[in-house]
């Protein structure tokens, strides 16, 4: 095997996303992505346990973790944040910056809840918000996220986060079926032939991947006109970003989406970064 040094960079970032499945670990070097690791959300392992997978992942890339200046933690499972501080003080030796869903409502980042909402956000749909604003250049947009939950969240062109959808995932529909049936059998997420399945595996993938496109569809085309309606943003003005894992799924299925950015949560993770530690624009 060959290892990479990395020894010429400086002023690395640890970010973390974790989320109900999985957790996503990723080295910046600047605005860079060095690595990205995806490891089981596991709420039993304790953070020296994860220290050593992370250092065991990074020593196999090349990695010299002591380039690590500074991390952040995006969760929407409490439970494993203690944990991911610790791998955090092992990398960088300081605590990391850890969202908050009350950042959505502070004023401090280019997109925000209405004033005196008392709805609260999860903090990976605030990145998804914070990176959908940054890639679109301010302009009024849907980010779509193909997670455990399939959401989609909702930025006028004045920054106001106008609202939120959340729906099972396509691959929670699926666990469902076959967990709380006696017949129905997992299948793969892709698209059947046609909507006429015609055996059980072709139904559940026309029912659930050719639903969910109507779904979608569906959502985003609402969205738009109820959007209209509060911002007097035009349907036709408003981008829409798709991301997540299962996002290739339905990507060559529909038109609704302006782009597809795999990667969108992590790198609004790392623009709140920049905004909260004073280093956007540097």
């Amino acid at each position: 095997m060959i290892y990479y040094s990395f020894k010429g960079l400086i002023s690395m970032l640890f970010a973390v996303d974790i989320g109900n499945s999985n957790v996503v670990a990723v080295i910046f070097d600047g605005d860079r992505i060095l690595v990205q690791w995806r490891i089981a959300s596991d709420v039993r392992r304790t953070g020296d346990e994860y220290t050593s997978i992370i250092l065991t992942l990074a020593r196999d890339a090349g990695i010299d973790v002591r380039n690590i200046e500074n991390a952040i933690i995006s969760s929407v499972v409490p439970a494993l944040i203690g944990p991911f501080v610790i791998v955090c003080q092992h990398l960088c030796g300081k605590n990391p910056f850890v969202m908050r869903s009350s950042l959505a409502l502070s004023g401090d980042l280019p997109v925000k809840l209405p004033e005196n909402s008392s709805h609260e956000m999860g903090t990976d749909l605030l990145c998804n918000a914070v990176a959908a604003w940054k890639l679109f250049g301010g302009k009024a947009n849907i980010a779509v996220d193909f997670g455990t939950a399939l959401t989609l969240t909702v930025t006028d062109s004045a920054g106001i986060i106008r609202g939120l959808t959340i729906s099972p995932g396509l691959g929670t529909a699926v666990k469902a079926l076959a967990t709380n049936t006696a017949q129905l059998p997992f299948v793969p997420l892709e698209a059947p032939a046609s909507s006429l399945g015609s055996t059980t595996k072709e139904a559940i993938q026309a029912g659930v991947v050719l639903g969910y496109k109507g779904l979608v569809e569906y959502l985003v085309a609402n969205i738009k006109e109820d959007l209209f309606k509060v911002s007097g943003d035009r349907p036709s003005d408003v981008k829409v970003v798709a991301t997540g894992g299962l996002n290739s799924v339905l990507k060559p299925l529909t038109d609704a989406f302006t782009n597809v950015d795999k990667d969108l949560t992590i790198k609004g993770l790392k623009a709140v970064f920049d905004i909260m530690s004073g280093r956007e624009n540097k």
